[in-house]
């Protein structure tokens, strides 16, 4: 009886150390194939880091959300506001103050924002034209201090036939006093800047609005473009020199 016992122990001893060993591989290898997965997600994660800007394509899409589904429309010649704030991504190497560069990316999300809640964005969809940069100009009056909370003003200033006029102030929440100061100029392409302004500003486009009434109403006299700013104008015959220069020094043929 005793050995009968013994020898059904020693029979069942192997069985569950064979069982045991068995759950052990099982719950290894299902730990490499985890770490395995991890490690090739964080691998094209860094990859995709390193190919593109990963940050400003997310604000990018925050932006546009934001201004679709969160913020109030505005009139085409409201001043529309962003908030933000100065991280440590947007330093330079004095690591104290926002750097020169990041200046010009904020006011892209300034803009998508603007574009979006005015309605210009989607009359100029609707027309089938696209919108570019060609020129920019910036007065830097003050540091945007590190963890300074900060807001962008946006509006514009002036368009004629081609080109949409932007300025775009950093304002620092805390004193109120204009850090910064950007004119931006915006290149219609595919359709005409002014015919763009005259509906959007007589009411089309904005919010589902009939684009055809509003251009007649504009030409009733509801339109008005306004007057080039005095810095606008200067700044256009800058461009122009510029140009001019160019042309004569390597003699292309870009208008620009």
């Amino acid at each position: 009886m005793m050995s009968s016992l013994l020898q059904s122990s020693t029979t069942a001893t192997p069985a569950a150390s064979t069982a045991s060993a068995a759950a052990a591989g099982t719950g290894s290898t299902a730990t490499v194939t985890a770490l395995t997965a991890t490690c090739a997600a964080l691998a094209l994660i860094l990859v995709a880091m390193c190919l593109l800007d990963l940050p400003y394509f997310f604000r990018s899409l925050f932006s546009y959300v934001s201004a679709t589904c969160f913020k109030k429309k505005l009139r085409a010649t409201d001043t529309a506001v962003y908030s933000s704030v100065c991280l440590t991504s947007d330093l330079d190497v004095y690591l104290t103050h926002m750097n020169n560069a990041r200046y010009l990316r904020e006011i892209d999300l300034a803009r998508i924002e603007f574009l979006l809640r005015t309605g210009i964005w989607r009359e100029l969809r609707r027309r089938g034209g696209l919108i570019f940069t060609i020129a920019n100009s910036v007065r830097y009056r003050r540091f945007v201090r590190t963890f300074s909370r900060y807001e962008i003003r946006t509006r514009i200033v002036y368009w004629d036939d081609v080109s949409i006029f932007f300025e775009f102030r950093f304002v620092s929440k805390a004193d109120g006093f204009v850090r910064a100061i950007v004119y931006n100029r915006q290149q219609v392409v595919d359709c005409s800047a002014d015919e763009l302004m005259r509906t959007v500003v007589g009411g089309g486009g904005g919010d589902g609005g009939d684009a055809t009434e509003a251009a007649k109403t504009a030409s009733e006299g509801a339109y008005q473009r306004p007057e080039c700013p005095i810095e606008i104008h200067h700044w256009i015959q800058s461009n122009l020199m510029s140009s001019a220069s160019l042309k004569a020094e390597i003699g292309d043929g870009d208008p620009l």
